[in-house]
């Protein structure tokens, strides 16, 4: 074999080695992307899931302390309520007793003026 031969040899053992090393390079790329699609359809799904839950949790979370203002708010109307209503019923007694107090005045009044009254048709019906 010559010189320019083996050199021939030589740079088609070179190019033979750089085309093998280029297709290693693709499957490895290839590889790769399929990792990351791989990843991506994982990932997404599960990040998806994560994120339903915790809005989930939220959404709990909120909905309790609904409940909960909404329960506080309900007892402060009923006592707002009740006590409303103890003090109509206070009015309602003061009054009542004011109406019986004038009724009791208005009723001595009448006695004695029907007293006064029987008294002179009697005194008339005597002469």
């Amino acid at each position: 074999m010559s010189k320019d031969e083996k050199i021939v040899k030589e740079i088609s053992q070179e190019q033979a080695d750089a085309r093998r090393a280029l297709q290693e390079i693709k499957k490895a790329e290839e590889r790769a992307r399929q990792m990351v699609e791989e990843a991506r359809t994982r990932t997404a799904p599960g990040l998806i899931k994560q994120a339903t839950s915790e809005a989930e949790e939220i959404r709990k979370k909120i909905l309790a302390e609904a409940r909960q203002q909404g329960e506080k708010i309900k007892q402060e109307i009923i006592e707002k309520a009740k006590a409303e209503a103890r003090s109509i019923e206070q009015q309602i007694e003061v009054e009542k007793q004011q109406i019986w107090k004038s009724a009791e005045a208005a009723f001595a009044e009448a006695v004695e003026k029907t007293a006064v009254r029987l008294l002179e048709i009697l005194k008339t019906k005597k002469v």
